[in-house]
């Protein structure tokens, strides 16, 4: 019995060197699919780590959809206030309940006309002054002076051109014209801020205005 063992672990032992000799290793296909297999597994949990992180699998079903909830809203805020802003850049009238327009007026106003005619619109000290000759100072655009006799068209007009157009020849204008550097659009956005500080009663008195001119 002893003799059989022996002659079948000497077989086992020759067979072991003979694959060994041609190159294959006992267990190591086993390995090298275990190998195989993990690296498999970690590209799949790479894979979802990047389309789901970590923290949004962690929630449950009421914060995954505020997650979403939330990212729609910025969606849609962004795509609005794109629009507003672009309605405000080529709107041809002055809306002074125009939240965008307004704001954009605000910004022209300061960078432009505030220099002059005062950060709330109060113009200089002395505006109405006798000067038959012109040079007057810049008047106040708050809607308490003559300012409503003037249209919307005509606030643009002026703003555009300047004052010199539509003053006597004899008269010097110091009010510039700006049509070189902002956009019609720009100025129908500063009139719209202009009216948008403006009394309901100056808004009549304008409209009042209007209609005695188109008698």
């Amino acid at each position: 019995m002893s003799d059989y063992r022996s002659r079948r672990g000497e077989r086992r032992r020759k067979r072991r060197i003979d694959d060994m000799s041609r190159g294959h290793f006992p267990g190591r296909q086993r390995a090298e699919r275990e190998i195989s297999i993990e690296i498999d597994e970690d590209d799949q949990e790479t894979r979802r780590s990047v389309f789901s992180p970590r923290w949004f699998k962690r929630l449950g079903p009421k914060e995954r959809y505020l997650v979403f909830a939330t990212f729609i809203a910025m969606i849609i805020t962004a795509s609005w206030i794109s629009y507003d802003r672009h309605a405000a850049e080529t709107e041809v009238t002055a809306d002074r309940f125009n939240e965008t327009q307004v704001s954009l007026g605000k910004s022209l106003y300061i960078a432009n006309c505030a220099f002059c005619h005062g950060d709330n619109l109060e113009g200089k000290p002395g505006w109405d002054g006798r000067y038959p000759t012109g040079r007057r100072p810049a008047l106040p655009l708050d809607g308490e002076t003559a300012i409503t006799r003037l249209s919307d068209q005509d606030l643009m007009d002026v703003t555009k051109y300047g004052g010199q157009p539509f003053s006597p020849a004899d008269y010097e204008n110091d009010m510039p014209g700006f049509e070189m550097q902002l956009s019609d659009a720009d100025i129908w956005a500063i009139v719209a801020f202009i009216k948008s500080r403006w009394s309901d009663d100056a808004i009549e008195r304008q409209r009042e205005a209007q209609e005695k001119l188109n008698q």
